[in-house]
């Protein structure tokens, strides 16, 4: 289910000059309690789960290739339900927390690309990343990059930070495919403007290659939910993490964007709790 329309918001928002360490760190998330009904079919089950209790955590979320340790505020899954769950990286425990009605044992990943441009019927992807929870509360985190086949822009790179050099060898879109499709198929996709520019330049690359794209489960624009929400200020990435207190360092390489995504999602999940309570279904039709 794919529902709104967000325009792109200041298309700088999608790019940046310098990929490296990001921060995100939150203070204090409040606690969410969604009830909702017993599910009636796997496709749109969600169950009563009581809370999402996060507090004095953090995570990090590293440039392309120095990564060590990915473990995002997310989400713990279905069988974390009532209990209080450790967040660690090789560090340390960085928090605790419980799971959220709406979300509750559901696969969900925050997606970002970077790209060769802005138009996704000519230009490629160059950068993908999908962080977040499984159902069982598993960390996700895929990142990688693309060759586009193409000549990146030098312009591109001047934002994105990646050059042809940088992508020489990584395995053009057919390579990444199946990786990609098994991690979204029926899962609950967080993006900003991902309906219309991420969400597009995926449908555009499996269709070049002639095959299915993924069916996640639903699609949460945190551009279109800031939109319909009327959160006062600028709606780009950056203005709205700056607004809820999200310190990132630099926005642009996918996998930042994609965490940073995430927390902001559920900084707005706290702002806004009764928007949330609900199924998922009926949150997006409301948007």
């Amino acid at each position: 289910m794919i529902v709104g329309s967000g325009l792109v918001d200041a298309r700088a928002s999608k790019f940046t000059t310098d990929p490296t360490l990001t921060n995100s760190e939150s203070e204090s998330m409040l606690a969410l309690g969604f009830p909702g009904p017993i599910p009636e079919q796997p496709a749109i089950a969600w169950v009563r789960k009581r809370r999402i209790a996060i507090s004095d955590a953090r995570f990090w979320i590293s440039a392309i290739d120095s990564v060590q340790y990915f473990h995002p505020i997310g989400m713990l899954g279905e069988n974390a339900a009532d209990h209080g769950i450790g967040i660690v990286d090789g560090a340390g425990c960085l928090g605790s927390g419980m799971v959220s009605g709406m979300l509750s044992g559901k696969r969900v990943l925050g997606f970002d690309l970077e790209t060769t441009g802005f138009n996704h019927r000519v230009d490629r992807i160059v950068q993908y990343a999908l962080v977040g929870s499984d159902e069982d509360g598993s960390h996700i985190r895929v990142q990688s990059l693309v060759d586009p086949g193409i000549d990146i822009p030098s312009d591109a790179s001047k934002v994105h930070g990646i050059s042809n050099s940088d992508v020489k060898g990584k395995g053009e879109w057919k390579k990444h495919h199946d990786g990609v499709f098994e991690l979204i198929e029926g899962s609950v996709l967080v993006g900003h403007n991902v309906i219309d520019f991420d969400w597009r330049f995926l449908e555009m690359e499996c269709l070049r290659i002639g095959v299915e794209a993924p069916t996640p489960l639903a699609i949460l624009d945190t551009l279109v939910i800031s939109r319909s929400f009327q959160i006062p200020g600028r709606h780009r990435l950056v203005d709205l993490c700056d607004r809820f207190g999200i310190a990132v360092e630099s926005f642009h390489d996918a996998q930042s964007d994609a965490g940073a995504t995430m927390l902001l999602l559920w900084r707005i999940m706290t702002a806004y709790p009764d928007r949330f309570d609900c199924e998922i279904e009926d949150f997006l039709s409301c948007l």
